[in-house]
């Protein structure tokens, strides 16, 4: 696993303290501090990399963590 960047730790802190959740709900939960769009890369990116899956809902993608803040922590710090 590669180690991420500031912009894409800062959405695994969301995804992480939310437990999962849409694009819009790590918007919300980050007070609105990237463009949608550019959250919505990053966490395709995040996806990519191995660090979270999605789930379909209809036409939106519902993202889990998979892997745990403290796995990160044990590779990476």
């Amino acid at each position: 696993m590669e180690k991420l960047t500031i912009q894409e730790e800062e959405a695994m802190q969301a995804i992480w303290k939310l437990n999962g959740g849409f694009v819009k709900d790590l918007l919300d939960e980050m007070q609105g501090t990237v463009p949608y769009t550019t959250l919505a890369s990053t966490v395709k990116n995040l996806e990519k990399k191995g660090y979270v899956v999605h789930e379909r809902y209809a036409n939106a993608h519902k993202y889990l963590p998979k892997i745990t803040q403290k796995e990160y922590k044990g590779r990476f710090l």
